[in-house]
């Protein structure tokens, strides 16, 4: 029986939350303010036919199909109606609910305030995303399950002006690297914190 770790809807995809999935996706490339739906499973290779299903079912894109280890990843991504339509379809296959996913449990979330050259300079090295710049804040946020860091970081995104300089949402555990002045990034910690509640 396969376990549904995440199955998370985001409403309206925001742009640097797009444009970072957009550096490594090597399905179809989302646009900014389009729905998507994000589903984690385990075991890894169960995440095939729920593609199967979800493709089927409704005019969706896949922009993330990952199998990983231990999980499986889907990202879909299209209109409101047809997102929600094929991921009620994963949901009947599985003969379960959303409310069935593996709640997010946060495991490090911290805020860094004027952030050394050094520490900015390491850290800049294995982004995708934005730089982080001496001076700037850096919030920094670990989770699990992993696919909760596009929710993070797309409600961080809404709720302040922030730079994503990095969101793993693919592993044992799930990262968030956002920048930017010291009260924007505090009320965009806020804001990826209650997402994950």
């Amino acid at each position: 029986m396969a376990e549904l770790r995440s199955f998370i809807f985001i409403d309206r995809l925001q742009p640097q939350t797009m444009c970072y999935l957009g550096t490594w996706v090597r399905g179809s490339l989302p646009r900014s303010s389009v729905a998507a739906q994000v589903i984690e499973i385990a075991p890894g290779l169960d995440i095939e036919p729920l593609t199967d299903v979800a493709l089927k079912s409704a005019d969706v894109r896949a922009g993330v199909l990952v199998v990983e280890r231990q999980f499986g990843y889907l990202e879909l991504h299209g209109d409101t109606d047809q997102v929600k339509a094929a991921a009620s379809a994963v949901l009947d296959t599985l003969d379960t609910t959303a409310r069935a996913a593996t709640p997010p449990t946060v495991l490090a979330s911290t805020i860094f305030t004027n952030i050394d050259h050094q520490h900015a300079f390491l850290i800049n090295r294995n982004k995708l995303g934005s730089m982080a710049l001496q001076g700037e804040s850096l919030f920094v946020m670990e989770m699990q399950p992993a696919s909760y860091a596009i929710l993070a970081t797309n409600e961080a995104e809404k709720a302040a002006q922030i730079k994503v300089v990095d969101y793993r949402m693919i592993g044992a555990t799930g990262r968030v690297y956002l920048a930017g002045n010291e009260a924007d990034v505090r009320q965009a910690a806020e804001a990826a914190e209650l997402a994950l509640r």
